[in-house]
């Protein structure tokens, strides 16, 4: 027998050895699990994976009325447990958080990428709990969203000064005043003033390998795990190149600005930063050296991206709906006034401009399907079996979309949240879209605050159109774990003369500070 047809031979007996044990593994227990597709011979529901392109909340939401509020799919033995009902995700996934609270271990995104280093899609373990102390101390104390507010605010007032230079490159922008919020912060860097900072560059490539690593489903490795045994080059291993392509960006996200932050202390011209205070408070033997450098892309990745996101939606939303932001507007004139950008501390006198906060996170969550949490023990729900190992996927847009809860879901209805003699204010979204139970995201007060300071600065000075009457966005969204507006146009000018000259006097109160973009060149 030729080596070819003997190695044949063998990936075959791989793979049934492989099928016999997912098959035995699985023996008994298929009448109990929550209902779904009928799945076929072997390989079980792999054709009832969402195909590209359509968003993976509304794939899984056709479950809901074909089979209740929690239905499932099995591919070669996986089990992922679809939630449609948000008293189900809660009684899971908060509740029953001791057991639902580890991350589904999966071979693209955590083996091959390394995801699984990030306390996104860390398992939930000691290391796990290490991270989300660090940071939760960065992120959850007053002192922290104070410091947070003041370099937003800054940030912000820099967004509209590049706004006011190039209109047409809005997500550019958005993407550099996210980015430098977290990096001034996490590694006391600053990026550059205009045009395109290299670091923020890799971040937002970063955060494209997570959002595309990640998918459920997405990955043959991850529904035949039997194809991490053939070489190179073998039929059904492409994969690999792609995922060693996303490793370098991950890896260099991780190390690079880690890097910067080291040689800045050695030269002793460091600033004050998240990571140079935790290297020389707990030192950088070889452990916390790993914690520190993964605490900080973790910090940095998971509220650059998100913010960017929201934003996006913001815009798209004040484009296709004049009306929020005519009264939006007034407010602002109202109690904040023409002679200074408004700020943090006026949040409460600013209720609507809150409820427009709100309703740009209820109206697309930045995470449609939540992040998947994966079940460390056998458990029970309304009668059937959630066996150990399950993915739990949390529909949180459809829990914000549900008309029963929020009527007229996609429409843009900030007043929705206020509070009037004939009406109530409809459930607060933040209920759902910063995760659940122990995942619950540490860093939510302060994407609160980012996203308010720039919503209010933004329609305090700006009138956002769109391009035509014939022009409009439509309204699409990406899909994806971290889902964003498809690219759209719109045309951002200021209110007047006088809101333009505010503007530009801004830069006397928030100055522009040397950038540190050709330090970080060397390193990258």
């Amino acid at each position: 027998m030729g080596f070819a047809s003997t190695f044949a031979l063998g990936v075959f007996g791989l793979f049934i050895a492989y099928v016999i044990r997912t098959l035995l593994k699985g023996e008994g227990d298929a009448r109990r699990l929550p209902p779904g597709p009928k799945g076929l011979p072997v390989v079980g529901n792999i054709s009832d994976m969402p195909k590209p392109g359509v968003l993976e909340c509304h794939h899984w939401l056709e479950h809901k009325d074909k089979y209740g509020p929690i239905s499932s799919v099995t591919v070669l033995g996986q089990t992922m447990v679809i939630l449609n009902d948000p008293k189900v995700a809660f009684e899971l996934l908060r509740d029953r958080s001791s057991i639902h609270s580890s991350r589904p271990h999966q071979n693209f995104s955590c083996d091959l990428v390394g995801w699984e280093n990030a306390a996104a899609m860390t398992p939930y373990n000691d290391y796990w709990k290490s991270l989300r102390k660090n940071i939760t101390q960065v992120a959850s104390t007053n002192v922290s969203v104070s410091i947070f507010d003041r370099v937003q605010e800054e940030e912000a007032a820099h967004f509209l000064m590049n706004i006011l230079d190039s209109p047409d490159e809005l997500f550019d922008h958005i993407r550099t005043e996210a980015g430098a919020v977290i990096l001034k912060i996490t590694y006391g860097y600053i990026p550059k003033n205009r045009g395109k900072d290299a670091l923020v560059d890799l971040v937002g490539k970063a955060m494209w390998t997570f959002a595309e690593s990640t998918v459920p489903g997405k990955w043959a490795i991850d529904m035949f795990p039997f194809l991490k045994y053939l070489p190179d080059g073998f039929p059904g291993t492409a994969y690999r190149r792609t995922g060693r392509e996303m490793r370098k960006i991950l890896m260099d996200c991780a190390d690079k600005p880690y890097t910067f932050v080291k040689q800045q202390m050695q030269e002793k011209k460091a600033r004050t930063s998240v990571l140079s205070q935790a290297i020389e408070s707990e030192g950088t033997d070889e452990y916390m050296d790993h914690v520190h450098k993964w605490t900080a892309l973790s910090l940095f990745t998971g509220g650059a991206d998100t913010t960017v996101s929201s934003l996006m939606t913001f815009f798209l939303a004040m484009t296709l709906f004049p009306e929020v932001q005519a009264r939006a507007q007034e407010e602002l004139d109202r109690v904040v006034g023409s002679e200074r950008l408004p700020i943090a501390a006026d949040k409460d006198n600013l209720p609507y401009i809150h409820a427009v906060m709100l309703e740009t996170h209820r109206w697309h969550p930045v995470v449609p399907m939540g992040l998947p949490h994966t079940s460390d023990a056998e458990d029970m729900c309304q009668g059937y079996r959630i066996p150990k190992g399950s993915i739990l996927l949390p529909n949180t847009w459809w829990f914000t979309h549900d008309p029963a809860v929020y009527p007229d879901p996609m429409a843009f209805r900030p007043e929705r949240f206020l509070e009037t003699p004939t009406h109530k204010p409809e459930p607060d979204p933040r209920n759902f879209i910063f995760g659940y139970g122990r995942r619950i995201c540490p860093g939510r007060y302060v994407a609160d605050n980012a996203l308010f300071i720039t919503i209010a600065q933004s329609l305090a000075v700006f009138n956002v159109t769109p391009i035509s009457e014939s022009e409009k966005p439509a309204l699409k969204f990406e899909p994806g774990i971290i889902s964003h507006p498809i690219p759209y146009k719109t045309n951002i000018a200021p209110r007047s003369e006088k809101h333009r000259q505010l503007i530009e006097k801004s830069e006397e109160k928030y100055p522009w500070e040397a950038d540190d973009a050709q330090e970080m060149e060397k390193i990258m």
